[in-house]
């Protein structure tokens, strides 16, 4: 089986979207700007050729006035040959007044240090008609002079602007690219922070992480925003975590006297017996009140339960920290002593119980109420091996102690082994 594609495979980082945006947009930038500056310079440098072609032809005109009175071809080509060979000039045509050809100069193509094809072809482009001026002599046109312009100065103009802008692109993709990646970084800095708080907090359910101040306004609006969030994440893991504790508590927990209830009682006595820590004793106590159905019934069930409610608050100061006390029925509890050292412990326990209700109660309308109770105490392992067994012992106990006389307690007896026949 082929391995699963990474989650995040085909995607690019935020840092390198952003720095090819930027790259493109500077390129562009500085294409349209070198163009721009290209094709106006190249429209100047056409208008000067041209403004400097016509007055060229008024100058051969001129020049060439008294070879075309007197009919002088040779006279007229040296003419032509001196004016116009170091000028971007490629051909010359001079007619007289009747439309005949008298002279026809062309510089020729050894002359030319650039690729013919190159220059007839811009020169064709950028020069389609030829600078005319007329011949005159006394003030009569005998004649015309046509002058087709050389693209020799532009095409030299071409490939140094080309050479400029490719020399001058260089150094400045060079300062955009680092600007670029600059910007790149205090945008995805930021966000990088913003994510790796959001991602610890999705892992650990940890809310308390916050992202740090942001340069960026747009960027610290978000982490204000993700900031609220956090805090309202926060306050909704607490309230779960206390509404779960509450929901753990009630179902564990006797809502009268707070304290642990028949099903809690029997899990841990369970949990405790399959492992005593090392053999260790475990006491239970079985705790009923004395006469209690006599409290309800004469002074109500009010009365009732502020008796429940202070014999739990005195057992429970009675027994150690790690001791569990339940209300396992109406008016009995139970007390689960573990790990307990020897049986003097619990004896000593179970009188401190007793002693404590010797107090009398305080009932709500405010009269005094001296209640008492008897208890019933089993041992593990002396007594019973499983939890069934050392109630059964425990109760018995306590049955003893209320035929006894009550406010007492009494320790399950050891059941003798059979004789021998």
């Amino acid at each position: 089986m082929s391995p699963m594609p990474p989650v995040n495979a085909g995607k690019m980082p935020l840092g390198l979207v952003l720095h090819r945006a930027n790259m493109r947009l500077a390129l562009l930038t500085l294409t349209m700007a070198g163009t721009s500056i290209f094709v106006v310079g190249l429209i100047a440098l056409r208008v000067y050729m041209i403004d400097n072609l016509v007055l060229s032809a008024h100058g051969v005109a001129y020049g060439v006035e008294a070879a075309v009175v007197f009919n002088d071809r040779e006279a007229i080509d040296e003419s032509i040959a001196k004016m116009v060979a170091k000028r971007p000039i490629s051909s010359v045509r001079i007619f007289d007044r009747d439309g005949n050809e008298l002279a026809h100069w062309r510089r020729p193509e050894d002359d030319i240090w650039w690729p013919a094809k190159a220059e007839r072809l811009l020169a064709g482009m950028l020069f389609p008609a030829p600078a005319t001026a007329q011949i005159e002599h006394d003030g009569r046109a005998i004649g015309t002079v046509k002058l087709y312009g050389s693209s020799e100065g532009m095409l030299v103009y071409l490939l140094i602007g080309i050479g400029c802008g490719v020399f001058c692109l260089l150094p400045s993709g060079l300062i955009a690219s680092r600007f670029s990646r600059q910007a790149s970084k205090e945008i995805v800095e930021p966000l990088q922070h913003l994510a790796a708080v959001a991602a610890k907090a999705r892992r650990e359910r940890q809310f308390g992480h916050r992202a740090a101040p942001m340069a960026i306004a747009e960027l610290d609006d978000l982490r204000d925003d993700f900031n609220a969030l956090l805090e309202e994440l926060a306050r909704w893991q607490a309230q779960m975590v206390s509404h779960n504790e509450s929901l753990t508590r009630q179902a564990n927990h006797d809502p009268l006297t707070e304290l642990a209830n028949r099903a809690h009682f029997d899990a841990r006595l369970t949990a405790e017996l399959a492992d005593p820590g090392g053999g260790a004793r475990v006491a239970l106590f079985f705790i009923d009140t004395d006469r209690f159905k006599a409290i309800n019934d004469e002074l109500g069930h009010e009365a009732g339960d502020a008796v429940l409610a202070t014999i739990a608050r005195r057992l429970r100061s009675q027994v150690r920290e790690g001791d569990l006390v339940a209300r396992i029925g109406g008016d009995e509890f139970a007390a689960l002593l573990t790990p307990l050292g020897d049986a003097s412990q619990a004896s000593s326990i179970a009188a401190g119980m007793l002693d404590a209700m010797k107090e009398p109660v305080v009932l709500p309308a405010g009269k005094l109420l001296t209640v008492s109770f008897s208890i019933g105490i089993a041992f593990y392992p002396d007594h019973a091996r499983d939890s069934a067994g050392l109630m059964k012992k425990a109760d018995e106990a306590m049955y003893r102690s209320k035929r006894a006389g009550r406010g007492t307690y009494s320790v399950a007896s050891i059941a003798a082994p059979p004789e021998e026949s």
